[in-house]
């Protein structure tokens, strides 16, 4: 029995849909598969049609029951289709991790999972675990009773940089179980369309080499809607090019896993690391180091007026040291530097004006005489000259950040007619808060007093649904999609950091 790890701390990357896509397509080929699903989220349940309320047993009781005592497979175990089982999870799962979950105190807690899955070793031929998005006892259990991990990544930008990040995690986390794990990367959710999606991937391929899975999934809808209605793409659209690339992928796997041939997997080179990622396993943390070339475009939700700086002196040109100020080399994004008396916060009628006024400050002497540019009045009585560095501002106000004055969520107008935001601090409606136009700036603006915790929300744009492409902070959800992700601190770190 073969049994592969499916696995990335990243969401939106396309974890669950591959370890759907890939179960069901191992089934189709005539392999006995078994889709262990060890997220609590329990979206590989929703995507193959179980409701979470019939559930009766889930990995977790099973994880937990004694080794003498004999697993009731048929309330374990859903059929999904010929050849395919699923082993749900359900929201409790996550409560396994916890100190008194029943978990952390087992002698053998990080082998729970083999120890289960040692018990079907004769009546499945390929075992595919959908791990869960943080490092924990969960994960380690994924880990632990894996041969192979597969690490889906998308070809952009932040993900082709986690990825190094991801591979080191799991070489530490094999060594640190004493397991021995073939590591392979799957790229997803690619436009072939979009020169610099086919640029990552190449960079994907020149850093990881032949740990890259040759087959490639591309982006494709019909994915996502295959999700909403519980099935696997062969089924609900056996002609997409979702179903062409997962279907080229199990072809791969299967061969070069030696998947159906029961021989021993072959040795595997060392997959290898480039030189900037990290040697050991740390524990993942909000605090991001910046390179010099890329603190321009790190957005600081707790030093707003160092964003600014650094993006407007970017936009202007070379400048004194006194006027840039650079940061040192080093420095972290989420530690923001004082600014001085410059920095300080107004409270005018526009969110979106009052990050002008506060870069205007930074770089008064680079505008023009009043006498010799036209002027536009905004909301407050500031004045804003209609130059390069006024439409710079304007785009790169665009995302979400939080301010003394709440969250802000700035989109360009261009974007549509009507903008909303809704999320789970409204209920989901995409009517209770519609953002304003700002024309002067060409942008719309909203902003939303949160309390402090982590916020889950989507953009409603002329009543289409669709993520914030200025956010990369991301959670999947039960559709199949993912969610758009801002984080509130309490009020006194937020002055702190201001």
């Amino acid at each position: 029995m073969r049994v592969i790890t499916i696995i990335n701390q990243k969401g939106g990357c396309g974890k669950t849909t591959t370890a759907i896509n890939l179960s069901s397509a191992f089934a189709r080929g005539g392999m006995r598969t078994l889709l262990v699903d060890m997220d609590p989220q329990s979206h590989c349940a929703a995507g193959l049609g179980v409701p979470e309320s019939r559930i009766d047993l889930d990995i977790g009781d099973a994880m937990l029951a004694p080794p003498t005592k004999v697993i009731d497979t048929s309330r374990l175990l859903w059929r999904a289709g010929r050849n395919l089982d699923l082993a749900p999870s359900r929201m409790r799962l996550a409560g396994l991790e916890a100190m008194r979950g029943g978990l952390a105190d087992r002698p053998d807690r990080e082998r729970r999972l083999t120890h289960v899955l040692d018990r079907f070793k004769s009546d499945f031929d390929v075992v595919v675990i959908d791990s869960s998005p943080s490092i924990g006892l969960l994960t380690y259990n994924a880990l632990a009773a894996a041969q192979i991990v597969l690490i889906p990544v998308e070809t952009g930008y932040f993900s082709l940089q986690g990825a190094t990040r991801q591979v080191s995690t799991i070489k530490s986390l094999a060594k640190r179980l004493g397991v021995s794990v073939q590591t392979w990367l799957l790229a997803t959710i690619h436009d072939d369309t979009s020169p610099v999606a086919c640029d990552l991937l190449e960079e994907l391929r020149r850093r990881f080499g032949h740990h890259v899975v040759p087959a490639v999934v591309r982006r494709d809808t019909k994915l996502r809607e295959a999700a909403s209605f519980g099935q696997p793409i062969h089924e609900f659209a056996p002609d997409s090019a979702g179903a062409a690339d997962y279907a080229a992928v199990c072809r791969w796997c299967v061969d070069a896993w030696r998947l159906r041939s029961g021989e021993q997997l072959p040795p595997a080179a060392e997959l290898p690391l480039p030189d900037e990622a990290p040697d050991a396993y740390e524990e993942p943390t909000s605090t991001v180091e910046v390179a010099p070339a890329e603190r321009a475009a790190v957005v600081n939700p707790t030093g707003l007026a160092m964003e600014l700086r650094a993006m407007l002196n970017a936009s202007m040109g070379p400048a004194s040291a006194a006027e840039t100020d650079p940061a040192p080399a080093g420095v972290v994004a989420t530690e923001p530097r004082p600014l001085g008396p410059s920095a300080e916060m107004p409270a005018p009628l526009s969110r979106a004006a009052e990050l002008v006024q506060r870069a205007q400050r930074l770089l008064k002497k680079h505008e023009a005489p009043v006498d010799r540019a036209p002027v536009l009045r905004l909301e407050g009585d500031l004045e804003v000259k209609p130059d390069a560095a006024a439409s710079t501002i304007a785009s790169k106000l665009c995302g979400v950040r939080t301010t003394s004055q709440g969250v802000l969520f700035v989109q360009p107008a261009s974007v549509g007619r009507r903008v909303s935001v809704a999320g789970s601090f409204n209920g989901w409606s995409p009517d209770t808060h519609v953002m304003s136009l700002n024309e002067a700036l060409g942008v719309f603006e909203l902003c939303i007093p949160l309390p402090p915790g982590r916020h889950q929300y989507r953009l409603v744009i002329d009543g289409v649904w669709v993520a914030d492409r200025y956010n990369t902070e991301i959670q999947d959800n039960s559709l199949g999609d993912a969610n758009n992700v801002v984080s509130v601190a309490m009020r006194e770190e937020l002055l702190a950091g201001a």
